[in-house]
């Protein structure tokens, strides 16, 4: 990537990046038990999808103008926030956006502070900083951005729960920053998990599908699908969990190494058993949306590394 001639530039460029990365996550084809460019879902499509990644745009260029001045903290919550209530003014399915919003925007904060020369590991330095960072303001803005957009399955936590006024109170009054806040979620939510982490599906498994993908796959398409199954390989998929049980998320989870294993989408057995798991799912509407989120990120980081599509 040739490095644009003023910081300005940049910051658009992250935008672009990420705001692409978006889009294209939504259009992958096949992915198992998601909207792809092929098929929709009961109240999204890739329509939706689009419309809400494209006005993320300004807010990925904001957040990389924050990085830039290095004032994330006391910020970037309210971004999270503002970003988050565009994707539901502008589209009539619902939540789209929501994890995704909650790993690219740090990250997008993360490339502004690195001026155009990203490296992969600094980059995930750099926004293990940012994240933690956020404060306790940043912190009531996120789970006000999380109680806004109301997740599938949400549920309910003993202690923190972003549904409770007493969660809110808690938090001013104890100055809780974003990293301890999401502690009550360890482990019931892979983006949470992802942020407390730092970022390990996104930089240490979707990333190194993607970066290489010409050597294993035919399109950066099915590079993105591959990516998707081995996310969903790690571990059970939080948003099957939470929406259809754990029973079901280690059905997909062995599912999506089985798929893997024979090659993903880039070989027809690969792909037999590919339709075959996102026949199951799409049989019980159960979405592997965390696995999807972790990918739209990855993407985005992909191509901010200078990857052509």
């Amino acid at each position: 990537m040739t490095e644009p001639r003023t910081f300005s530039q940049w910051a658009l460029e992250v935008a672009r990046c990420f705001t692409t990365g978006l889009i294209l996550e939504a259009a992958a084809y096949p992915k198992p038990g998601l909207v792809d460019r092929v098929n929709p879902l009961r109240e999204l499509d890739i329509f939706r999808f689009s419309a809400s990644a494209t006005s993320l745009y300004p807010h990925f260029a904001k957040a990389a103008a924050m990085g830039r001045r290095g004032r994330t903290s006391g910020t970037l919550g309210r971004l999270v926030f503002e970003a988050v209530r565009e994707t539901l003014r502008v589209q009539a399915g619902g939540n789209t956006h929501l994890g995704a919003v909650l790993l690219t925007i740090p990250l997008a904060a993360a490339a502004g502070s690195l001026d155009g020369r990203i490296v992969a590991r600094d980059l995930r330095r750099a926004a293990v900083t940012v994240v933690k960072g956020l404060g306790a303001l940043d912190t009531i803005h996120i789970f006000k951005a999380i109680e806004y957009a109301r997740p599938g399955g949400l549920g309910r936590v003993p202690f923190l729960d972003v549904t409770s006024q007493e969660t809110y109170e808690y938090l001013r009054r104890h100055r809780v920053g974003l990293l301890e806040a999401l502690e009550p979620y360890r482990g019931r939510d892979m983006v949470a998990d992802e942020l407390i982490g730092g970022y390990p599906l996104v930089f240490d498994v979707s990333l190194k599908r993607l970066v290489g993908w010409r050597e294993e796959a035919s399109s950066f398409e099915k590079a993105c699908v591959n990516a998707l199954l081995a996310v969903m390989a790690c571990r059970p998929d939080t948003h099957i969990v939470r929406r259809r049980g754990v029973g079901v998320a280690r059905i997909a989870q062995s599912m999506a190494e089985t798929a893997l294993g024979l090659g993903g989408a880039s070989t027809s057995e690969g792909l037999e058993a590919v339709l075959e798991l996102d026949g199951y799912l799409r049989r019980i509407d159960a979405r592997p949306g965390s696995s999807a989120d972790v990918l739209a990120a990855s993407i985005g980081v992909t191509l901010l590394l200078g990857c052509r599509v």
